[in-house]
């Protein structure tokens, strides 16, 4: 029965508290954004850009973590398999927080996606409109005469 390093142990349980942190950054800056699509002033997208922007960047970070958390976890399961199945309680705790959080952002995410398409849904269907509208102006301009006389009433 092989255990699992306790210098490994001790660095696989910084890292995943590490992206567990990362994680509860990108979910807050989700929940940011489901503010800001859900706003009144959608002329303004500067500030949610901004925050997609920030979280894009902790995103990053946490994918330069996985460098070096997945070949450990990678070693952390062959060695549970090896020891016939023996779970670290503190990893497996701090793994099943990430997993939730995970969902979580997954969750809100979808929502914020499903928010934009609305958005940008509602936004066609008003350009569509205003398209129409512009189609009879110009129906309107067609059947007016170009008589100098009509516009020149005022002398």
């Amino acid at each position: 029965m092989s255990a699992f390093p306790r210098d490994k142990h001790a660095r696989l349980l910084k890292l995943l508290t590490r992206e567990l942190e990362l994680f509860e950054k990108v979910r807050a800056l989700t929940q940011e954004q489901s503010e800001f699509l859900a706003a009144d002033e959608k002329e303004e997208l500067g500030p949610l850009n901004e925050s997609l922007q920030r979280r894009q960047e902790v995103i990053d970070q946490i994918d330069g973590l996985h460098q070096e958390t997945d070949p450990l976890m990678q070693s952390y399961v062959s060695c549970q398999k090896s020891a016939g199945g023996k779970k670290l309680g503190d990893i497996e705790s701090a793994a099943g927080k990430l997993r939730g959080v995970m969902a979580e952002c997954a969750k809100l995410n979808d929502s914020n996606i499903a928010a934009a398409k609305e958005m940008t849904s509602e936004y066609s269907r008003q350009i569509d409109k205003l398209s129409t509208g512009r189609k009879s102006i110009g129906l309107y301009v067609q059947g007016v005469t170009n008589d100098p006389e009509h516009f020149d009433k005022m002398s």
